[in-house]
């Protein structure tokens, strides 16, 4: 049984199901059919897809990765806000890789409050609005019904990937972690890959087709979508029923869940932003994108 030798442990909204889908049909690496088990934050129980009573439990997810595979990994992008998940990682395997995909922060607060929007993970349609609320919803008040993680509408915290990446340093030494920023990944996705190839230490397939994958999206139904983005008392309540018969039967649940759940949306155009709130967006991201840029060695000033 193959145990994961490489993590991507974010951003959401910055590129992960895309290059999911790039490296899943790689004949040499094998990702789990589930992509963002999230086994390793421990302090995110009500995200999990299925629920891992142990690493034993988590390995059954790589228990087709044949003798051909010389990679296989875990594509988690919420392991980057997790109190745990890095150290726990690491605990699993010391020698692990890292990898990050970030985006300038601005566009991510925006795309990631319609992608809680389309899960019903938000119910303030308004950014600037739901931007206001994160004190608010720090002390729990004015939650959305569905949201069962309330740090994933802490939309400042989301973005701050200077910190978060300063974390990651923290605990995995630089050699081990690549950092891949989304506009280099839009412009040249081959180039991108192939260093991501590279890192990995696996050969190039040849790719040459790198078509747009999980673009902005909105529910067909809302009906449909308040079943499959219940409560938290709900889904606690439906995990904790089919957990009962074992990690297979969980995935082909999650399986068949994300089949049924993409015929419910559709793609959706992303909204301009308003000048006033990029610029004001810009003004709170400005100091923790100087912090990524020294970090990464890179000149982010178009960011700004």
């Amino acid at each position: 049984m193959k145990r994961p030798t490489f993590f991507v442990v974010g951003a959401p909204r910055c590129g992960t199901t895309a290059l999911y889908t790039y490296l899943s049909e790689h004949p040499s690496i094998f990702l789990p059919v589930i992509k963002e088990l999230h086994y390793f934050a421990a302090d995110f129980p009500d995200v999990h897809k299925i629920q891992f009573r142990s690493d034993e439990d988590y390995l059954k997810m790589f228990a087709d990765a044949d003798s051909e595979v010389l990679a296989a990994g875990d594509i988690s992008p919420l392991h980057i806000y997790s109190r745990t998940a890095l150290e726990r990682i690491h605990a699993f395997n010391p020698a692990a890789k890292i990898l990050l995909i970030l985006r300038n922060p601005v566009d991510f607060v925006q795309s990631i409050h319609q992608l809680n929007l389309g899960i019903l993970r938000e119910d303030v349609k308004d950014l600037a609005r739901a931007w206001d609320l994160q004190e608010e919803r720090r002390q729990g008040r004015q939650m959305p019904p569905s949201c069962r993680e309330p740090q994933l509408v802490q939309y400042g915290n989301l973005g701050s990937f200077g910190k978060h990446l300063e974390r990651v340093y923290s605990v995995f030494p630089r050699k081990q972690v690549m950092v891949i920023l989304f506009d280099d990944f839009a412009a040249d996705p081959k180039a991108v890959y192939e260093s991501i190839l590279a890192f990995l230490k696996v050969p190039s397939d040849g790719r040459t087709n790198f078509p747009t994958v999980n673009a902005s999206f909105e529910q067909r139904s809302q009906f449909v979508a308040r079943i499959f983005h219940p409560a938290r008392s709900v889904y606690r309540f439906f995990m904790k029923v089919i957990s009962i018969f074992g990690v297979n039967f969980m995935k082909n649940v999650s399986v068949f869940y994300g089949k049924v759940e993409a015929l419910n949306t559709r793609p959706a155009p992303r909204a301009k932003m308003d000048p006033a709130l990029r610029a004001r967006l810009q003004a709170y991201f400005r100091d923790d994108i100087e912090k990524l840029a020294r970090l990464l060695g890179r000149d982010l000033s178009a960011w700004l």
